[in-house]
């Protein structure tokens, strides 16, 4: 859709969206000075940048399909404020989060490859708080993040494949009718890989869908986590192929870095009470092959929101995140 249709650049949204700042700020005895900016915006989320006497604050709104990311940000602030932004006020039905400046992108001071420290540092306070997580799976469902945990991915997985819309088939940048045959011949084995993942006893938890640099900030020396609209819950080790992908673009990382392994090593390090080193390898080996499609499907909700020709801008998301699970098969 042209541009101008986006819903937060439509005039009325905006005098709402301001309007209900502007209430928030007064209630909380926060002054506005000056005018509200809109630095980020895509189909599916908008964020906006409010000056006030205490500093930048920042507001984020989402489409209907991910509105659970206001209320889970709110309830993992309360959880675990030291790695997590302080939520000023949300609304729940409109899906909307305002929220204090979180500091500095991590992107901003990755700049050599000994930046990369930084992450020997996050990834196991991200464990520590997927592994409390792992104990509040009932109240996180009940706030809609969406259940991806491996006995129900091979029903996604068939489901997906049915999704002929989003396959994009004989389409440019689609899937061909080969690789389609290609994708239905994988069921058994994506059933399988299931199967042997959960066989190492894991627990299953949030899983936050794109934690990149990007999405991490850094404030008064705490590293804090953002973003959380693609999360779901599933298996843990599925997390950290986003923060690979992260490196390889803001870093040029070839696959072959030694840097990824040290990352997994002080990763899977905040695992071993569960299993011992060798099993958890193996199980990260298998979340790595089944990890491009948890990418694809965090994909389905975005896209059952786009009328065709926004859709079609997309049209190879979904597509080249199924070669790339076909590439890690034999079938």
């Amino acid at each position: 859709m042209p541009q101008t249709n986006i819903i937060w650049m439509q005039p009325a949204w905006i005098e709402k969206a301001t309007s209900w700042i502007d209430n928030e700020l007064y209630r909380q005895g926060i002054k506005r000075t000056g005018s509200i900016e809109q630095p980020h915006i895509r189909h599916w989320s908008t964020v906006l940048k409010i000056p006030t006497n205490i500093g930048d604050i920042y507001f984020k709104a989402v489409i209907p399909e991910l509105a659970y990311e206001s209320t889970l940000t709110q309830t993992l602030s309360d959880w675990y404020p030291q790695c997590m932004p302080q939520i000023l006020a949300i609304a729940r039905e409109d899906g909307w989060l305002l929220m204090s400046d979180g500091g500095i992108r991590l992107r901003e001071t990755l700049k050599t490859e000994d930046d990369i420290q930084h992450w020997q540092v996050i990834l196991p306070i991200y464990a520590e708080l997927q592994k409390k997580s792992a104990q509040h799976l009932d109240e996180l469902l009940s706030l809609g993040v969406p259940d991806r945990r491996l006995a129900v991915l091979p029903f996604l997985y068939r489901k997906l494949l049915n999704s002929h819309e989003v396959l994009a088939t004989n389409q440019p940048g689609g899937l061909s009718l080969f690789e389609c045959q290609r994708l239905q011949d994988t069921v058994d084995l994506f059933t399988s890989l299931c199967e042997q993942l959960a066989a190492f006893d894991l627990p299953e938890t949030l899983h936050h869908g794109d934690l990149h640099d990007g999405n991490v900030f850094i404030r008064d020396g705490h590293y804090m986590f953002f973003d959380w609209g693609d999360s779901s819950i599933s298996h843990p080790f599925f997390t950290i192929q986003n923060t690979y992908a992260s490196l390889k673009r803001t870093l040029g990382l070839e696959k072959s870095s030694p840097w990824f392994e040290r990352l997994r090593d002080f990763y899977l390090e905040s695992w071993a009470e569960y299993q011992a080193r060798e099993k958890l390898e193996v199980a990260f080996e298998i979340a790595e092959q089944l990890s491009s499609i948890l990418d694809a499907l965090r994909w389905l909700p975005v896209l059952s929101n786009m009328d065709e020709a926004t859709r079609n801008k997309y049209i190879g998301a979904v597509p080249s995140l199924l070669r790339e699970f076909l590439s890690t098969t034999q079938v």
